[in-house]
C-alpha cells in the first residue's frame, strides 16, 4: 500500500508548479479567467485586472484579495489566477 501512495504522489507532482511565494501584503494582478465584464467581446477585454492587495492566506494555494467597492464577485482566488 505504501508503494502505491508514493507512486500516486509522484504522478500528482509531475504537473505541479512551484509556488510563486506570495505573501500577505503583496500586490498581485488578477487574471481575466471566469470574470465576466460588459465588454462586447472577450478579445477587447483586459487580460489582467489592476494590482490588488493580498489580505489573507487561506491555504497554500488560495488567497483573499482586497477588491474595489464596485466588484461584485467573491474575493478568494487560486494562486494560478494571480501574477
Amino acid at each position: 500500500m505504501e508503494e502505491a501512495q508514493k507512486t500516486m504522489k509522484r504522478q500528482f507532482n509531475k504537473r505541479r508548479r512551484n509556488s510563486q511565494g506570495l505573501k500577505v501584503g503583496n500586490n498581485v494582478w488578477l487574471e481575466n479567467k471566469n470574470i465576466h465584464s460588459n465588454q462586447p467581446s472577450k478579445k477587447l477585454d483586459n487580460k489582467r485586472y489592476r494590482p490588488f492587495k493580498i489580505l489573507k492566506d487561506i491555504s497554500s494555494e488560495a488567497f483573499e484579495l482586497e477588491l474595489s467597492e464596485g466588484w461584485i464577485i467573491h474575493n478568494m482566488f487560486n494562486e494560478d489566477l494571480l501574477t
